[in-house]
Order: structure tokens, then C-alpha cells, then sequence
């Protein structure tokens, strides 16, 4: 599926190349060297555009037949059924805490919700066509999610509304840096907003983590917080290596990144689809959303502890770790290094089970 392999590119991307090569011939054979080669190259285009459209539908169309060919090669992925399932269970639970539960915390429950499911299904669709380096990229807004539903579970019952109403900062601190002060919503402007929320919740609420500023300042003394230190509350330790691959398959301007273009096993680059990492970036997806979705409905059960939205979370919760289990049986049983670290630990495990019996019949 890759577009550098050794049989060649695939037949679309070589008519592509061809008909380009072609094209690029046609030019250089009329051009003079003069100024005037993007004029040149526009009055020509006639000739070949049809059969650009034409490549381009039928790429489309082997795009679209990527899915089957990742199935065929390495199983279904589960993870549009993880998100449909909890976007069945959120959707009931919305109207199920009652107003036992702040009106803030359930927004903020349905609009963290709703983006991690959102951003869980960008990734299924990314796996699905084998683009496992641009799923990954995706474990940084999910990450995030994660972090800010923990430490709002932290707070008291007023922490919802100083994530909810910070927006207005944030609105009003990029309004400052682009210049763009025009406003014609019938509300008053953000910077106006920004005012009066900084009289109501503090100086410290000014930041741009500072709806988290009384809870910093609790736990670890930090009245102006940073990324990192809602990090260290949301002890989110076991993602850092993840997050760190999540960056760099973001950003462009580091040579690391270049790494995700690099096809396994050939050591060429390629822009084409492929199966590799993509049963560990799912099962690695699954885990992340798991915990992501816990942490959001711990938002609302710190408030109430209703019984439907512990069925319904626990529901999800525990049908999300068995999909989890099964992509991690689906990569020891497909990559044999896995395998072989899976099974020295366990002798390890083993190992030190029996010196730990042996110096217990010692001890007696």
C-alpha cells in the first residue's frame, strides 16, 4: 500500500508520474528562459487538466479502497465502535444527572465529551486508511482533554464555570496579539468580558491556564500555572513518551518528524498508506480514550453519585479495556518481538514468584 515499495509505486501514482513527466517535457521544449514561465504554464494546462481530474478521481477512489486492504492485512479495528458507544452512553447520561449535578459541570462534561469522541473518530479514520503517523498526532488534543478533565474533577463546585468562562480570556488574549478588534455580536466584547472575570474570580484567572489557578495554588503553591504543572496533577506520566511522538508528528519544522514519512523495512520515503503501527497506535488510542472518558465523568460524580451514569460509565468502561486487551493479544500474536518481551517478563514474573515461595518455606 505504500507508494515506494519494491514492486514499484502504485498505478495510479505512476500514471501521475508519467503524465507529469510528460507535461514538465511539453513545457521545457516552448520555454525560453525567460520571466514568463508561470503564463507559460497556465496557457498550457488545457491540455492536460481532463487527465488530471481524471488521475485525480481515480486516486480518490483507490483512496477509498485503503480500509479493506488494512482489514485484509492486520483485522478490524475497533475503534468507531468504541467511539458510537460512548457517544450512545454520554448522550443518555447528559439528561440523566439532574440538577443535583451543576448546570457548568454538565456542560463542560458534554463538551469534553463530545470533543474527545470527535477526536477519537478522526483517528479511526486516519488507522483505517493506514495513516498511523497522522493518528498519532491526534494523542495531543486527547492528551489534553485528559489533563484538563482531571484537574477540573480536582476542584470545587465552581472550577466548571472558570473553565467554561474562559474562553472570554482566551478570546480577548488573541483578539490583543492579531489585532482583530472588530465585534458585532450582540454581547458585550471579549475584552469587556475579560474585565469582569478577572474582578470575579482574581488576577491569577488572567493566565491561560488560569481557571486552574486556585486549584494549583492548593495542591502545589503555584498561583500562575503552566501547561506542566496541570501535567503533575493530572499525573499523566505513563503518556509522555506518547505525547512527545504526538509532537513531533505535528510539527513540520524538526527532522525527527521526517521519521513518519519513512517506510518500514525499505527505508524510503513514501505519502501512501501502509499497515505498519497501526494495531499499536489503536490499541494505544483506546487506552488513552478510555482513561479520557473516566476522567470526564468524574467531573459530574465528585457532585452527585446517580446511579444510571455509574451503570452507563462503567458500561463503557470495561467494554473499552476488553477492546483494549484484544488489540494487545493482536500484537504480541502478530509481532514477535513483542512476543519475546512478553514472555521474558513473564519469566521473570515467574522467577522472582518462586525465590519469593522459596524464602517463604525457608522462613517457616
Amino acid at each position: 500500500m505504500s507508494e515506494s515499495n519494491d514492486s514499484g509505486p502504485p498505478e495510479v501514482a505512476s500514471q501521475a508520474i508519467e503524465e507529469l513527466s510528460k507535461f514538465a517535457s511539453h513545457i521545457g521544449r516552448r520555454w525560453r528562459g525567460s520571466d514568463n514561465l508561470p503564463d507559460l504554464i497556465d496557457n498550457e494546462l488545457f491540455s492536460v487538466e481532463g487527465r488530471f481530474h481524471e488521475l485525480g478521481e481515480l486516486s480518490l477512489r483507490e483512496f477509498d479502497g485503503v480500509p479493506a486492504l488494512i482489514r485484509r492485512d492486520i483485522g478490524r479495528l475497533p475503534i468507531f465502535e468504541a467511539a458510537m458507544l460512548s457517544h450512545a452512553a454520554t448522550r443518555i447520561v447528559v439528561s440523566a444527572w439532574g440538577k443535583a449535578v451543576p448546570e457548568h459541570a454538565r456542560y463542560v462534561f458534554a463538551g469534553l465529551s463530545t470533543r474527545a469522541i470527535s477526536t477519537v473518530r478522526e483517528i479511526a479514520i486516519l488507522l483505517d486508511h493506514g495513516y498511523a503517523y497522522g493518528a498519532k498526532s491526534r494523542w495531543r488534543a486527547l492528551s489534553e482533554i485528559l489533563v484538563v478533565a482531571r484537574v477540573i474533577a480536582m476542584g470545587d463546585r465552581f472550577t466548571a464555570t472558570r473553565y467554561k468562562e474562559h474562553r472570554w480570556i482566551i478570546l480577548a488574549n488573541e483578539r490583543a496579539k492579531t489585532g482583530r478588534t472588530e465585534w458585532e455580536a450582540n454581547l458585550p466584547s471579549p475584552e469587556v468580558m475579560k474585565r469582569r472575570l478577572v474582578r470575579r474570580f482574581g488576577a491569577e484567572y488572567a493566565g491561560l491556564y488560569g481557571w486552574a489557578a486556585r486549584i494549583t495554588a492548593r495542591r502545589l503553591g503555584v498561583t500562575k500555572p503552566g501547561w506542566q504543572h496541570l501535567q503533575k496533577l493530572a499525573r499523566v506520566d505513563e503518556y509522555i513518551d506518547r505525547v512527545h511522538d504526538a509532537h513531533h508528528s505535528v510539527h513540520g519544522a524538526d527532522a525527527y518528524g521526517l521519521l513518519g514519512t519513512v517506510e518500514a523495512g525499505s527505508g524510503i520515503f513514501h505519502a501512501g498508506a501502509s499497515p505498519h503501527g497501526v494495531l499499536n497506535v489503536a490499541r494505544d488510542t483506546i487506552r488513552l480514550f478510555r482513561q479520557t472518558l473516566s476522567a470526564i465523568f468524574n467531573i459530574c460524580f465528585k457532585h452527585a453519585d446517580a446511579r444510571k451514569p455509574s451503570i452507563l460509565q462503567g458500561i463503557v468502561e470495561v467494554h473499552l479495556l476488553n477492546l483494549e486487551v484484544d488489540l494487545g493479544w493482536r500484537i504480541m500474536s502478530t509481532n514477535p518481538r513483542v512476543c519475546e518481551r512478553y514472555d521474558s517478563a513473564m519469566g521473570d514474573l515467574w522467577s522472582e514468584a518462586m525465590d519469593l515461595l522459596e524464602d517463604d518455606d525457608i522462613d517457616r
